[in-house]
């Protein structure tokens, strides 16, 4: 494999160089909010060069690559990976029934009218007494009920 500098000092060299044509571009254009962003993006490859970032994301980039190669021979591997489905797979099923036991210790007991039913209504063979009745609402029930519509 090359040395990290002699791949990585030419990729930013050419990226660097992109980024000052487009921005050229640009500046033709007479768009001059693109021509700084353009100028912002061209420096940023050579940026992350000198901070030693790009280095740390290359080491990160041959790590993973790897690891992956390793992955078809060894059954310790895909036995850590199976573990960690399973892990998954138990979180969102956990998270999914316990959503379901708050919601059923918080819903109300409903009657058809929508409201909560008061608990000497829920026993059979007690009696409420009505709701008291609107005058307007008596019209439009009278109304509705000569019309034949219940």
């Amino acid at each position: 494999m090359p040395a990290v500098d002699t791949v990585l000092l030419p990729l930013c060299v050419g990226l660097t160089l992109l980024g000052v044509i487009a921005t050229g571009i640009a500046w033709r254009r007479g768009n001059k909010g693109r021509v700084i962003q353009g100028i912002g993006l061209a420096l940023a490859p050579i940026a992350l060069y000198f901070s030693g970032l790009l280095r740390l994301l290359w080491d990160g980039v041959v790590a993973v690559g790897a690891w992956a190669s390793k992955i078809i021979f060894s059954p310790t591997i895909w036995f850590g990976l199976a573990l960690l489905g399973f892990c998954l797979v138990l979180w969102v099923v956990g998270g999914i029934l316990a959503r379901r036991v708050s919601a059923k210790k918080s819903k109300p007991v409903t009657s058809t009218t929508g409201g909560a039913l008061p608990a000497a209504q829920g026993r059979k063979g007690v009696k409420q007494p009505a709701p008291p009745i609107d005058e307007e609402m008596a019209e439009i029930e009278a109304m509705l009920k000569s019309r034949g519509i219940q």
